[in-house]
């Protein structure tokens, strides 16, 4: 079989996976747990001290974290956020242009079935529509960090699980992760900004244009 002829069957089979999951697919319902929240990250970030708060060097968030319950699990969703300063030297911006942002952000989405002491492979039949839940949870985030106008959102990463049971190697790998990377690139359309998206390493990630 010719490489052309195994993208197309790749290109077919990608498609048909996504015309199975459906434009429309309704998240479950969610909610956030814990008493972490992004206003508590803004409050942490405008108390930083900003002359030991050195640009390029990233400091940690609390981590936020949501639930939801499927058809056959209960799932768990942790958004981790690294942020560093941002120096922003212009000698043309005029005085009543809107102020840069001080900080530039980095989130990072990792979901599981709840309670469980390592990763696991969400592998019940539901683990698209676990995706699109995770997708609605993020976009919520994101749209509350976007309203923070002294923060830029620079990458959102979502981590992959480390196999695809179903196909024994990394899910980057996998049919179902190239479903996965499709899927996301359709729905960072529906986020605030512009994002493109890419697979590195072990990570989906969608970084902002802007």
């Amino acid at each position: 079989m010719k490489i052309s002829e195994l993208k197309q069957i790749i290109k077919e089979e990608v498609s048909k996976a996504l015309n199975e999951i459906g434009e429309g697919v309704t998240p479950f319902p969610f909610s956030r747990s814990g008493g972490s929240s992004v206003d508590t990250w803004a409050e942490e970030m405008a108390s930083a001290d900003r002359s030991k708060n050195i640009s390029g060097q990233w400091e940690e968030l609390p981590i936020l974290t949501y639930k939801f319950k499927g058809d056959k699990a209960t799932y768990e969703a942790k958004i981790g956020g690294g942020y560093s300063r941002k120096v922003n030297i212009s000698f043309n911006r005029k005085p009543d242009n809107p102020k840069p942002p001080t900080y530039n952000l980095i989130i990072v989405i990792a979901f599981d079935v709840a309670g469980s002491e390592k990763e696991v492979i969400t592998n019940f039949g539901e683990q698209f529509k676990v995706l699109s839940t995770v997708v609605a949870i993020t976009k919520e985030v994101v749209e509350e960090i976007f309203k923070i106008k002294w923060v830029k959102l620079t990458e959102i990463r979502i981590a992959a699980k480390l196999e695809d049971a179903e196909e024994g190697k990394p899910i980057i790998q996998s049919k179902r992760g190239r479903v996965y990377l499709e899927y996301i690139k359709k729905q960072g359309a529906s986020l605030p900004g512009n994002w493109a998206t890419q697979i590195t390493n072990d990570m989906f990630v969608l970084r902002n244009r802007e």
